[in-house]
């Protein structure tokens, strides 16, 4: 199968190799800025506030916690970039790679593991994303957008009235479900009716 010019990435070798993977070949210096600088002070803020206010985190639980903002404050504003989307929306990506994207991201269950949520905890926020994004997927690509805002909209209502957020990491179902139902989405191109 042949690519069209804009899908012929070069992947450069090494650890620029490894981010272009991630991110996209081709990734601007400035795109790069704007994605990791609020990466970084979320990497950095989110194990500091626990620290300051005291929540007696074990050293793991701060390790991952700054890994954990890492991910996903990174993957919500890398996403949502021209590169990014050009990348992981190429012709070649099948919605076999797209629905493996977002089953990889297990993440709820070390919330559980580690930070002490309840397994309903897990069990109801990963399997709100799989349905959410099967709908999205199979949704006509028009209606994309609007039907992912309106699952993640739906998610916070959900879980801010029906789970019980785990003190200090509040921030996690919000940014994880930004990330993989509305950041994640392709591109829809402007139509004129």
């Amino acid at each position: 199968m042949a690519t069209s010019p804009q899908e012929n990435f070069a992947r450069r070798q090494g650890i620029l190799g490894i981010w272009d993977t991630i991110v996209g070949p081709e990734m601007s210096f400035t795109e790069t800025l704007v994605c990791v600088l609020p990466t970084l002070v979320a990497t950095i803020y989110i194990p500091c506030y626990a620290i300051i206010h005291q929540l007696q985190w074990n050293n793991i639980q701060l390790i991952l916690s700054a890994i954990l903002a890492f991910d996903l404050f990174g993957g919500a504003i890398v996403n949502v970039t021209p590169t990014s989307k050009r990348w992981h929306h190429r012709s070649q990506n099948g919605w076999q790679h797209h629905v493996g994207f977002v089953l990889i991201h297990l993440h709820p269950i070390l919330i559980t593991l580690f930070y002490g949520a309840s397994w309903s905890y897990f069990v109801v926020s990963y399997s709100y994303l799989i349905l959410s994004a099967v709908i999205i997927l199979f949704a006509p690509k028009y209606f994309q957008k609007a039907i992912g805002i309106s699952l993640y909209l739906g998610s916070v209502i959900l879980f801010n009235n029906w789970l019980s957020p785990i003190l200090g990491m509040e921030w996690f179902l919000p940014v994880y479900f930004l990330k993989l139902l509305v950041s994640y989405l392709p591109e829809e191109p402007f139509t004129e009716k």
